[in-house]
């Protein structure tokens, strides 16, 4: 092996060492570079709940929605939410997925709530005579969840792909709305065959988004202890304007967090 005269070699190594940490910085800031990130999604991505922006109508838009909670966090070259309530996975690729450009580096998504029948199966558990009624609400729903809502996920999550095919592509979950607590609005049996019902749900959003290589955020444990039964709910009580949706405490100290985690290890 050749060796370098000492000389040289006293020359060369601090070179080397300079280089090196010039490479290491320049990865960092690479890696740090700000992204262009679109929100789709349905009205727990649009922040329904929490105080509207004015602007956006039957859409019902929040800035202190997780979207835009997690841009002005972090500050993203670009941001577009294209979220609105009452959006299916059906209205997604209609009306929203074309804000996605190959530019874009980051896509985040909250569907499947509505294809499942999220306000008509809440609106029957609320004035259903019997607790079997409800039951039968959820079932269906669920039927939905396990047997339709996979594909029509699938194809949404297989056009953002095609149209951004190097972006990373979080889909948030759906909390449990009751949870455990004195203060149900429902009857214990309603309230937790509803969040039986979210469970199934959610697991098969999981399964979806990871067999698309898309990470699948759980906001569930994040909400444990804040559901309507709680003392500190971060759910918006039922009678009012966004109800059964997350309170702007929900989507800050809920949802922000383990989106922020997760697309820190993505």
């Amino acid at each position: 092996m050749r060796r370098f005269p000492l000389g040289l070699r006293r020359t060369l190594v601090p070179l080397v060492l300079a280089l090196a940490a010039t490479l290491t910085g320049a990865q960092v800031a690479s890696a740090a570079e700000p992204v262009d990130y679109v929100a789709l999604g349905d009205s727990y991505a649009a922040g329904v709940g929490a105080t509207p922006d004015g602007t956006s109508g039957a859409c019902a838009r929040s800035t202190a929605s997780y979207p835009a909670r997690y841009a002005a966090e972090t500050g993203p070259a670009s941001f577009t939410t294209v979220a609105c309530s009452g959006a299916t996975t059906a209205g997604v690729l209609r009306d929203q997925v074309s804000a996605v450009t190959k530019d874009t580096d980051l896509v985040t998504i909250t569907v499947g709530g509505n294809d499942t029948g999220f306000a008509p199966v809440l609106a029957r558990c609320t004035t259903a005579p019997d607790d079997a009624g409800c039951d039968q609400a959820v079932r269906a729903g669920e039927r939905v969840a396990r047997y339709v809502l996979p594909s029509a996920l699938a194809v949404v999550l297989g056009t953002v792909h095609v149209r951004a095919p190097s972006a990373r592509v979080v889909v948030l979950g759906y909390p449990r709305l009751f949870g455990d607590g004195p203060g149900c609005p429902l009857n214990p049996v309603r309230s937790a065959r509803i969040d039986a019902g979210a469970d199934v749900l959610n697991d098969r959003i999981a399964e979806t988004a990871q067999r698309f290589g898309a990470t699948f955020v759980d906001v569930r444990p994040a909400f444990a202890g804040h559901g309507l039964c709680s003392a500190t709910p971060w759910i918006v009580a039922p009678g009012g304007p966004g109800a059964y949706h997350p309170t702007a405490a929900g989507y800050a100290r809920g949802y922000l967090p383990v989106l922020t985690a997760a697309v820190g290890r993505t």
